[in-house]
C-alpha cells in the first residue's frame, strides 16, 4: 500500500480519451451484464470483509458463502473468486449488485469496483481508458468520431483502490513512452491510406523501434510517419497481397479454437450465427464458395460502411492501443506489468493486435453479407462488444493466436498483410 500512495502521490497529470468521463453504468438497462458470463475475482482484503459474520444477508445469502479462495491466485489482486451459480454471479439481483446495493461499494471487489474502467500510471501520468466489453463504453467509444481524442490535465486527486490500478515497473520518466505510442495512433489516424495499409505500416514501424532505446524511437516514429504520408512507403504496401481463403480460414481456426476452449456468451454466438448466415454456410460449403461469397461481400456491403463510419474501426485500434499502453507493456510472471521494448515483446504486441482486427473484421464482412443495406454501427458495436468480452478477456486465446501464428514463416509484414489486406 505504501508503494501504491507513492506512486499516486507522484502523479502530476490525468490523461484520457473524450469517452472516458461521459460513461455512466446503465445498470438493468444493460444488455449483456458484466455480472455474467465470465469468471470474478476477488481481491484479499475484499474477502476478508466477507468473513464478517455480522454482516447483513445479500439477495438471501451469508456473504461469506459467495467467495471461495481462487486455487491458482498468483498476488493478492486475484486472492478468491464468487462461487458463480451458472454462470452469473449469485449477488446480481433485477440487473444490480446486492453486495453494492446492501453494504455499499467498500464492499465490492477492486474489479467490480472499476470495470469497464482501467487506470494504470506511467511515467507520472494517470491514463484512464475503457474495456469495450461493456456494451455501453462500445457505444461511447465506437460510435462518436471524437470519443478517442485524448484530454490531459492536472491530476484530478480522484482516490483509488491499490488493487484497482496498473502500476508499470520498469517505467520510463518523461513522455518518451507517451511520445512513441501517440505518433503510432497518428499512424491509425492517417486517413489518406485504407486502414489495412496503416496496419501495416504500424507493423513495418515496429520493426525499425524493437529493441531501441525509447528515447530514440519517437524521432524514428516522426520519420516514419513521414513515409507513410508523402508516399515513400508505397512500394512496400503496394507490392503486398491479400489472400481472402487464409483470412477466413485463419479467422474461422481462431474463432474455433476459442469458443472450444471456454463459455462464451451467448451474445457473440448470436454474431457466429449471423455471420455463418451471412456466407449461407452449410454442411455441403466448400472453403472456395465461402471465399467467393466473403469477398463479394467485402465489396458489396463492408468496404462502403467503413467508407461512411472510418471512425468505428479506427477507434477500436487507438482504444485497445491505448489501453495496453500497446506496444510496451508486457505481462511478468508475478502477474504485474512492465515497460518491455524487446523485439520479441513489440512483435507479439502487434501480431495480436492485427489478430484481433483480423478476425473483428472478417466477422464484420460477414454479418455486412447477413443485413446488407441494413448493416450499420449498431450491429458493428454489438460483435466488439461481444468479441472484446470473449476474446480479450480470455485466459488462453492469446497464447492460442500466438503459437497458430507463429507456425507461418513468412516475415511479419507480409503475414499481416495477408490477414487485413482489403
Amino acid at each position: 500500500m505504501v508503494h501504491f500512495e507513492r506512486d499516486m502521490a507522484n502523479v502530476q497529470r490525468v490523461r484520457e480519451p473524450r469517452a472516458y468521463e461521459r460513461f455512466r453504468c446503465i445498470g438493468p438497462e444493460c444488455e449483456d451484464t458484466c455480472c455474467d458470463g465470465w469468471g470474478i475475482l476477488v481481491d484479499e482484503a475484499t474477502y476478508g470483509k466477507y468473513q464478517n459474520p455480522a454482516l447483513p444477508e445479500v439477495a438471501g445469502k451469508v456473504l461469506s458463502t459467495l467467495v471461495e479462495i481462487n486455487p491458482a491466485r498468483t498476488s493478492s489482486g486475484d486472492f478468491a473468486r464468487i462461487k458463480l451459480e451458472g454462470t452469473r454471479c449469485p449477488a446480481l439481483l433485477d440487473g444490480l449488485c446486492a453486495i453494492q446495493k446492501t453494504l455499499g461499494e467498500p464492499y465490492i471487489a477492486d474489479l467490480c469496483s472499476m470495470f469497464p474502467r482501467v487506470v494504470s500510471i506511467t511515467g507520472g501520468v494517470l491514463e484512464r481508458s475503457l474495456h469495450l466489453s461493456c456494451p455501453e463504453a462500445a457505444r461511447l467509444v465506437l460510435l462518436d468520431p471524437d470519443a478517442m481524442r485524448f484530454e490531459e490535465r492536472e491530476g484530478d486527486g480522484q482516490p483509488y483502490r491499490a488493487g484497482s490500478v496498473v502500476l508499470l515497473a520498469n517505467d520510463v520518466p518523461d513522455d518518451s513512452v507517451h511520445r512513441v505510442r501517440s505518433l503510432m495512433m497518428e499512424v491509425i489516424r492517417e486517413r489518406s491510406r485504407p486502414l489495412w495499409q496503416r496496419i501495416v505500416s504500424l507493423g513495418c514501424a515496429i520493426d525499425r523501434i524493437a529493441d531501441m532505446e525509447i528515447e530514440r524511437a519517437a524521432g524514428v516514429m516522426e520519420d516514419h510517419l513521414r513515409c507513410l504520408r508523402t508516399g515513400a512507403l508505397d512500394e512496400l504496401l503496394l507490392s503486398q497481397k491479400g489472400n481472402p481463403a487464409l483470412q477466413l480460414e485463419t479467422a474461422l481456426e481462431l474463432i474455433v479454437a476459442r469458443l472450444g476452449a471456454d463459455y462464451t456468451s451467448p451474445r457473440f454466438i448470436e454474431c457466429y450465427r449471423e455471420f455463418m448466415l451471412g456466407l449461407e454456410w452449410n454442411a455441403k460449403s466448400s472453403m472456395e464458395e465461402l471465399a467467393e461469397r466473403y469477398q463479394g461481400a467485402l465489396r458489396t456491403w463492408f468496404l462502403p460502411f467503413v467508407r461512411e463510419h472510418e471512425h468505428v474501426l479506427e477507434n477500436y485500434l487507438i482504444n485497445y492501443m491505448f489501453r495496453t499502453l500497446f506496444p510496451y507493456r508486457k505481462k511478468r510472471p508475478d502477474q504485474r506489468f512492465a515497460i518491455d521494448s524487446s523485439r520479441e515483446s513489440m512483435k507479439n504486441a502487434y501480431l495480436l493486435l492485427a489478430t484481433h482486427y483480423a478476425i473483428i473484421r472478417a466477422l464484420l464482412i460477414g454479418l455486412a453479407a447477413r443485413h446488407r443495406e441494413q448493416f450499420g454501427p449498431g450491429q458493428a458495436v454489438k460483435l466488439v462488444q461481444s468479441y472484446s468480452k470473449a476474446f480479450l478477456h480470455s485466459g488462453t486465446f492469446e497464447k492460442t493466436a500466438s503459437e497458430f501464428l507463429d507456425r507461418n514463416g513468412e516475415e511479419l509484414t507480409r503475414k499481416i498483410a495477408v490477414l487485413v489486406m482489403d
